[in-house]
């Protein structure tokens, strides 16, 4: 019928003819009555306008500029246009002159769909829609034609709506060609698929000032509880205590008994090894130089006789000293001519030393033809001192090294100790794993030296420990209600130490102040948020202290003290009544 506007295969297969070029098309059969058509946007008759073959005098609204109440307060009905890569822009335009009139148009573009990445095709498919008064939406998963369609003023998606999938092989019963690729969606979709372009209005701008001024009271608020900061120094009335007391560290404790005084240990162990040499100490006498003097050879004979040089001459009584010539002499032929030759002694000390007229004995081949005596005694044989290597030395030696690497072994212990421990020197102990030296027993040699290997272990004692364990001795010491003031405590360690078993005993002796205990969290809570005068007043009045409270702000020119008990330092100094 020419006045049903239902969305029918009948009226959706006509085309579209034109009052003119380049006007507004008008869709056989459209024949509502109104200000605008809602098919296609004809102006109805008794407007005031129509088309006459002129232009009108403006251009027609787009479908996403059209009011809803214009379109009679109905929401689109929804088709949906499957495209492919042989589309062209042409043809696309032919598909939406197709689709319903007024209805939400998806078209889906294929990957590397070469119309969806030209600015122009885009804009050219835009106008085509707000021709045939269609709401147009683009889907493509390439970003860059999401940009360009966005550019163009065509809503783009990177997904299919869900309920739109199942369409991606449907057509339309009962048409062919181009008609046929317009599908109608059955139902609606949601209404995120529904929204159309938002427009700003009073309300949203109101809210978004609300908004803003909540960000900058929540910021303000945030800068009022942090930025400030406060230091309150005190001085109370304090007094000095001292005492000394025994301390055990044992291995077999995990926690401070204070009863017994009584705090953990652990062992710590090293291996070390090291040269070291001592001087020999022992000396003994050994010979040294040659004792040497004159002999006078007397030939027995009438014929020339020659003693060689080397010819061996000795005593002979006692113990007997050989001596040697130094040279060779020629005897005269004549009986008892005689000829002076000096010898020396075959053997270094003292012994060659023999008295005059000692030397009467030749040896060899000559001893029958020749006689022999010495006018004067021997001298110049002496012994020397040299130093040996004895049993003691090599005693000494291993209990000097031992000690010297212990002391090695402390000082790396005390490097891989934690935190505040320490390690008293005289809880190292040790044990010797190999030893070698270099020289054996009465050897001669000025110097006894050897190599050692030890492994050496001691008690590690934490140091906080010991001054909780001060602490609280020095609080029993000043009486009910008083406590140490913090820093004030000074330690002095006894560096005899007693080693029983698995534990160390020493003693110690422990300075501090002690004052009355104050309530650091307490006053952090009392003075939040207030004024400076206020705070000082409340300080004066609640604490006993020595001088004037000390209230230091930052920044400087604030007047109130931090909301936040973390944002206030309480510190307390030493003052001595």
């Amino acid at each position: 019928m020419p006045g049903d506007h239902s969305p029918g295969r009948r009226h959706r297969a006509q085309r579209a003819r034109f009052h003119g070029p380049g006007q507004h098309p008008h869709i056989l059969g459209c024949s509502r009555s109104g200000p605008l058509c809602g098919r296609c946007l004809c102006p109805r008759e008794g407007t005031g306008s129509s088309y006459d073959g002129q232009r009108p005098s403006s251009p027609p609204q787009s479908v996403h500029e059209i009011p809803l109440s214009q379109r009679g307060g109905l929401l689109p009905s929804t088709e949906v246009i499957y495209l492919s890569r042989k589309d062209t822009t042409d043809t696309v335009r032919e598909l939406l002159q197709l689709a319903t009139p007024g209805a939400q148009v998806w078209l889906v573009a294929p990957w590397r769909l070469r119309l969806a990445r030209e600015l122009l095709s885009l804009k050219l498919l835009r106008r085509t829609a707000d021709a045939a008064a269609l709401e147009l939406r683009l889907v493509s998963r390439h970003s860059h034609t999401r940009a360009l369609a966005r550019e163009a003023g065509v809503p783009a998606y990177g997904a299919v709506p869900f309920r739109l999938r199942k369409y991606r092989r449907s057509r339309r019963r009962g048409d062919v060609g181009l008609a046929a690729r317009v599908v109608p969606v059955r139902g609606r979709l949601g209404r995120r698929w529904q929204r159309r372009r938002r427009t700003i209005s009073l309300g949203t701008v109101l809210l978004s000032l609300l908004v803003i001024v909540g960000l900058v009271g929540v910021v303000a608020g945030a800068a009022l509880a942090f930025v400030p900061r406060a230091t309150v120094t005190l001085e109370p009335v304090a007094k000095p205590v001292s005492g000394t007391f025994d301390v055990t560290a044992d291995l077999t404790y995990r926690g401070i008994d204070y009863g017994r005084a009584i705090i953990p240990a652990r062992r710590v162990q090293v291996i070390v090894q090291g040269r070291n040499e001592i001087p020999a100490s022992k000396s003994r006498s050994v010979p040294d130089a040659h004792a040497s003097g004159q002999v006078v050879f007397s030939n027995r004979t009438s014929n020339p006789v020659t003693v060689p040089k080397g010819t061996i001459v000795r005593t002979s009584s006692g113990v007997n000293v050989r001596f040697a010539t130094m040279a060779g002499i020629e005897l005269p032929p004549v009986l008892f001519g005689h000829s002076w030759v000096g010898v020396i002694a075959l053997e270094p000390g003292p012994s060659g030393n023999v008295g005059a007229l000692t030397i009467s004995i030749v040896e060899g081949e000559v001893a029958s033809l020749v006689s022999v005596l010495n006018p004067k005694p021997t001298q110049g044989g002496s012994d020397k001192y040299e130093h040996i290597v004895s049993e003691e030395d090599q005693d000494r030696l291993e209990a000097e090294s031992k000690e010297l690497l212990k002391e090695q072994a402390f000082a790396e212990i005390v490097s891989e100790l934690e935190g505040e421990e320490f390690m008293p020197p005289g809880s190292v102990d040790a044990d010797i794993m190999s030893r070698h030296y270099d020289q054996v027993l009465d050897q001669r040699s000025d110097y006894v030296s050897m190599e050692m290997k030890i492994v050496a272990w001691g008690d590690a004692i934490d140091g906080q420990d010991l001054k909780l364990l001060a602490t609280r001795f020095l609080e029993s010491q000043a009486g009910e209600g008083m406590g140490l003031i913090e820093d004030s405590l000074v330690l002095e360690r006894s560096e005899e130490v007693h080693v029983e078993g698995l534990a160390l005993r020493m003693s110690v002796a422990a300075h501090g102040m002690v004052a009355p205990v104050v309530d650091v969290d307490q006053i952090k809570r009392a003075v939040r948020g207030k004024e400076l005068a206020e705070a000082m007043k409340w300080l004066r009045s609640h604490l006993e202290l020595r001088q004037e409270p000390e209230i230091t702000m930052f920044p400087e020119w604030w007047q109130y003290l931090p909301w936040l008990p973390g944002q206030t330092e309480i510190v307390i100094s030493v003052g001595e009544a």
